[in-house]
């Protein structure tokens, strides 16, 4: 059973969505001369990503109360309590310290340090299909320490090695499928970050069928359900049912007078003679006895 995971986990979902369509161009998207309901909400992804304050992110809020308390939960005598929790700021997309590795120490050589920190690309997007990324990048060279373990359990001093490590210096919230992750049959739809299939008269079709789904990965309508046939039956994928294997007198085709020329009784002109070597104890090689 195949399923669609062209969304997983999408953080923004806007009511009274219809059925889902790879190609915007058939709900109104960005070639249909509109905006669509997944390109609405990448954009207010961004939006709130970049936003640092919770008073901020209010201001996109309609209809805040005006004595809202956040942080507070009513017991079950109706009264309130204001929880001990704290008001935590939105990770914003940014280059922070993070932990990467320098060198793998091998089964006899030690390096040092082994691992440092430097400042990597990280902090929340909103929407699954968005990540933090970088958009400029420097190189670090990093001088590391090269050791031997000798058979006393001492380090033996071997060198120096330089190990070129790429740091983020500057980052932004963008599409994780990129143009060249679409196929032949896709073009790209960059603010939907998704790529959408070019054959739309077939997508169409196979969303209106209830016993089918598209597939927006391969482009193609499968059955929603399979199942295995008997012996003498097959899956439909027309129909997406057992269907009875058709005889065909074609299947029986005799070959007499083909290949094989079973049916030819006079030998060729330029086929030579076939001449069969007999044994020596063969009684017909044994000379006849003269007649008196």
């Amino acid at each position: 059973q195949l399923e669609d995971t062209r969304y997983p986990d999408q953080r923004i979902v806007f009511p009274d969505r219809g059925r889902e369509t790879a190609n915007p161009a058939l709900e109104g998207g960005p070639s249909g001369g509109g905006i669509g309901e997944l390109a609405k909400s990448i954009q207010l992804a961004k939006k709130i990503s970049s936003i640092n304050s919770r008073d901020d992110f209010l201001k996109l809020v309609k209809d805040v109360p005006k004595d809202i308390s956040f942080f507070s939960s009513s017991s079950r005598m109706g009264e309130t309590e204001r929880s001990n929790a704290e008001r935590p700021n939105q990770a914003l997309c940014m280059p922070e310290l993070q932990t990467v590795p320098l060198l793998e120490n091998e089964p006899s050589v030690i390096y040092y340090p082994t691992c440092t920190r430097i400042k990597r690309c990280g902090g929340c997007c909103t929407h699954s299909l968005l990540s933090c990324q970088p958009t400029a990048t420097e190189i670090r060279n990093f001088e590391i320490l090269v050791t031997i373990l000798e058979s006393s359990g001492k380090l033996k001093y071997q060198g120096k090695r330089i190990v070129p490590i790429e740091e983020h210096t500057q980052c932004t919230c963008d599409c994780k499928i990129k143009e060249t992750d679409c196929n032949k049959k896709q073009s790209y739809v960059p603010e939907e970050c998704t790529c959408a299939c070019n054959n739309v008269d077939e997508q169409k079709k196979c969303n209106e069928s209830n016993i089918k789904m598209w597939h927006p990965d391969l482009c193609s309508c499968f059955c929603r359900e399979t199942q295995e046939c008997s012996t003498g039956f097959y899956f439909d994928q027309n129909s997406c049912r057992c269907l009875q294997v058709p005889l065909s007198r074609t299947w029986f085709t005799s070959t007499k007078g083909s290949d094989y020329r079973f049916g030819q009784t006079q030998r060729p002109d330029n086929v030579p003679p076939v001449i069969i070597a007999l044994d020596s104890d063969d009684p017909r090689r044994k000379p006849k006895p003269d007649p008196e």
